[in-house]
């Protein structure tokens, strides 16, 4: 039963991601075409290079809290 709900939640995870981003696509379509979009949503790419930093650095820190090299590693057996 375990293995039946990782692979649903595995394979639903996507595709409720990728509605919810069609979702807000629609959304900041309509208000780009109305002119209400804030200046601050125009600039995809720099949420973007955002969320990339962030995601580096918390790789960089489950990576040094879990591995076991000589410096780092405080939870590893």
């Amino acid at each position: 039963m375990r293995i039946v709900l990782l692979v649903l939640v595995l394979v639903t995870a996507p595709t409720v991601a990728f509605f919810l981003w069609a979702w807000g696509v629609r959304i900041k379509e309509e208000r780009k075409l109305a002119g209400t979009l804030p200046d601050w949503q125009d600039l995809p790419f720099t949420w973007l290079a955002i969320a990339g930093l962030v995601c580096t650095i918390a790789g960089f820190l489950v990576m040094f809290f879990t591995q076991n090299q000589g410096y780092g590693g405080l939870f590893t057996s």
